[in-house]
């Protein structure tokens, strides 16, 4: 790896950069040290370079770097910083544009080293420490992060390591490449030698909190879609990869002028161990069929028995149905860098050989089909159209060079007013908190915002489509605490009769937690029975949201508009945490799903309440910061047990979550630790605590006599006798 070679420099102030424009700030600071003059800043701008000056002060150097402004068109910009905490100063010289800059002795970075260099890496993060003449120095780089992430997180990781680099440059290449948008390299000189425990902990530091651009989602990605239960991503998502792979299907026959013979699905880890519970089998073919996830023949033109008789349409193409497989567990090695466990192949075959289609849900009912035989550069989510050629997916700008590339069409209609490079101006929660203090916006608004860009709607479309879904939430209560129907396994289906008959009676508990937890268990209970619901974030926690908000609507009949809103500024936040942790039980275990359910509806409440941004940020990270950890070990496989319940109970976590947010509680650990502290813990969860019925309450005697019970069900999916 090239290094960049730096003018010399003695950071006791003796020595000089090379004669040039910063002579000014460099006699500043001699002048400075030499009076003791304090609190006092200095800011020197020539055409080519700028320089600041000011005590040393973490916080005024934050604000600095981020006032300076990359030149638009060049690829390379320069930031390089000298500290003196003795002194009490801190000197920034920034280059807006380096390769004009005749008299600054520095070798630029190998662009095209560098990107290569970064796009092998799986990471997107490069780490090195060095230790050289009684100092140790650091190289430091990430792709594809925002700027005031980088400056926020590498500021804030040597401030809490309570030491600060005496020497410190930051290179920011622009957009070079698609998959290497955004390279920063930080080099650092800490006039100190460093032990292995401090260069380990800030190697830990660095690569967990300089995440990248956040990729924004619509609210009804996380609230929504209204779908047939039991799970968002085993069924819904599951529907989605049916439908994606059918579409992918009729354009490749389109274009190889050749009809498939037969089709086959594979279900590989979490949709092989618990798919039959779910019903995942029958959605991925109720998909195929082109049926959408809350249609009420969906399961059904799904399930072995029919598409044996019936095979799958494909646009007038009847093609015959190989069988629902379970893959072996050798077969999953293909994908273990996917960081996935909802896997589905579908395998088509052809006169000519096969193809397998390879999709991923991802949580929440949404899905990336990331491989056509190989890896795709573009995964397909079913939200943007695009085309097939000879092997390839295409987006619609590079499918223009080619006449007959035949379309692929979007499973969900976006309006041609969004904008689908759209980034927002945050990246994470206390970013989002920074914003809009900085602006002077209001939360909402910001909701309103994002999703106009995203979606190309107006607010009143917006507030249109999530009253209808508020109108499904309410009926699942409604239903739920009605109904005495038991499940499947008749494991669950009247337990919320029994608690809102016995909340009605009882004075102690006739109160939003009283209510909350009966009509939580009555959402959960339609879900287990493969009613109608809204998946928020998840079919398995699809109870709190509309439980807690449903209970509070009834004791301070609030205003309509303002219940509506609650509902998107939850999904909101859901989005945020999303790009860091998915919401598929699969991944990240039941905090993922009750987890970030209870901090939604906390979010929801403390809203209608009148909270303030803060405040509804900080009930959302006190309700993941109590469920972290939680694991995910449904019974055979089934949502109902300990599902739930679980959502009746955590409804109350929501509720004292949000109390504790607007009486002035604080989490002492900041909201983005939290997330990625959830991020850890999920990741060091145990397979069998990941929805794949392989511990926890599934392998008790009880959950084994559910699991034998089960048996039948499953055999009938996977041909087996």
């Amino acid at each position: 790896m090239k290094q960049p070679t730096i003018s010399p420099i003695n950071i006791s102030i003796d020595a000089r950069f090379e004669r040039s424009e910063i002579d000014y700030c460099i006699d500043i600071v001699e002048d400075r040290i030499a009076s003791k003059q304090t609190a006092k800043s200095f800011r020197h701008k020539e055409e080519l370079e700028e320089c600041i000056l000011h005590d040393f002060n973490h916080t005024k150097l934050e604000k600095t770097l981020s006032s300076l402004i990359p030149y638009k068109y060049q690829p390379y910009s320069l930031y390089r910083i000298i500290s003196n905490k003795a002194n009490n100063y801190m000197l920034t010289i920034f280059y807006n544009d380096i390769t004009e800059n005749n008299q600054t002795s520095v070798t630029l970075p190998d662009i095209k080293e560098n990107i290569t260099e970064m796009k092998e890496n799986k990471k997107g993060f490069v780490f090195e420490a060095t230790i050289n003449n009684n100092k140790t120095n650091l190289v430091l780089k990430s792709i594809n992060s925002a700027k005031s992430t980088v400056i926020t997180n590498v500021i804030e990781t040597f401030q809490k390591h309570n030491i600060f680099p005496e020497y410190m440059e930051i290179w920011y290449i622009k957009k070079h490449d698609k998959k290497v948008k955004s390279l920063y390299i930080v080099n650092c000189t800490l006039n100190t030698v460093l032990n292995k425990m401090d260069i380990q902990s800030l190697h830990d530091d660095f690569e967990r909190y300089l995440h990248r651009y956040i990729k924004p989602m619509s609210v009804f990605d996380i609230v929504g879609p209204s779908m047939v239960g039991p799970s968002s991503s085993h069924t819904a998502g599951a529907n989605k990869i049916g439908n994606i792979a059918r579409n992918m299907i009729i354009a490749k026959s389109k274009f190889d002028a050749q009809i498939p013979t037969s089709i086959e699905v594979r279900l590989l880890s979490s949709f092989r161990d618990t798919g039959p519970g779910h019903y995942t089998p029958s959605a991925i073919g109720g998909g195929l069929w082109g049926l959408e996830p809350d249609h009420p023949q969906m399961l059904q033109h799904g399930d072995p028995a029919f598409l044996v008789a019936n095979g799958i349409d494909l646009e007038g193409m009847v093609v015959p149905f190989s069988g629902y497989k379970k893959g072996a567990i050798e077969e999953e090695s293909k994908y273990k860098n996917e960081n996935n466990n909802n896997i589905a192949e579908i395998v088509v075959y052809t006169e000519s050989g096969k193809y397998i289609i390879t999709g991923f849900s991802i949580g929440g009912g949404n899905v990336e089909v990331r491989y056509l035989n190989t890896r795709l550069t573009t995964p397909l989510t079913g939200k943007e159209e695009l085309y097939y050629h000879n092997g390839n997916i295409l987006k619609a700008s590079e499918a223009k060079k080619f006449e007959n590339a035949v379309l692929i069409p979007a499973i969900v209609t976006i309006s041609a007013q969004a904008k689908s490079n759209y980034s927002t101006p945050f990246n994470s929660f206390e970013e989002l908190d920074d914003y809009l203090k900085r602006e002077k916006k209001k939360l909402i608004d910001v909701v309103f915002e994002v999703e106009s860009n995203l979606q190309g709607t107006t607010t009143e479309e917006t507030l249109t489509r999530v009253a209808e879904y508020w109108r499904i939430m309410k009926a699942s209560v409604k239903k739920g605490i009605k109904s005495r129907e038991l499940s499947l396994l008749k494991l669950t289906g009247k337990d919320a009769y029994k608690i809102n008959a016995y909340v009605k009676k009882n004075p102690l508990f006739d109160n939003i937690y009283g209510k909350a937890a009966a009509y939580a268990v009555a959402v959960n209970e339609v879900n287990a029975k493969c009613g109608v619901i809204v998946a928020c974030p998840t079919a398995g926690s699809c109870g709190i949201l509309p439980g807690v908000i449903q209970a509070y609507s009834e004791i301070a009949k609030p205003d309509r508009t303002k219940l509506l809103e609650s509902i998107l500024i939850s999904g909101f936040l859901g989005m945020i945490l999303f790009n860091d942790v998915t919401t598929a039980g699969a991944d990240y275990g039941c905090q993922a799903e009750v987890g970030t359910g209870a901090a939604m509806a906390a979010a929801a409440l403390t809203y209608l309440e009148d909270g303030s941004s803060q405040e509804i940020i900080q009930a959302f990270i006190l309700a993941i910061k109590n469920s972290l950890g939680l694991i995910c070990d449904p019974v055979a496989g089934l949502v109902e047990v300990p599902c739930v319940k679980r959502n009746g109970i955590f409804s109350s976590v929501a509720i004292s979550a949000s109390l504790m947010a607007l009486s002035g509680v604080r989490s002492f650990v900041s909201p983005d630790e939290v997330i990625l502290t959830m991020k850890e813990v999920g990741d060091k969860l145990h397979h069998d605590y990941k929805e794949t019925a392989g511990g926890g309450l599934a392998k008790t005697r009880d959950g084994k006599a559910v699991d034998r019970a089960f048996e039948s069900e499953v055999r009938r999916f996977f041909g087996e006798k």
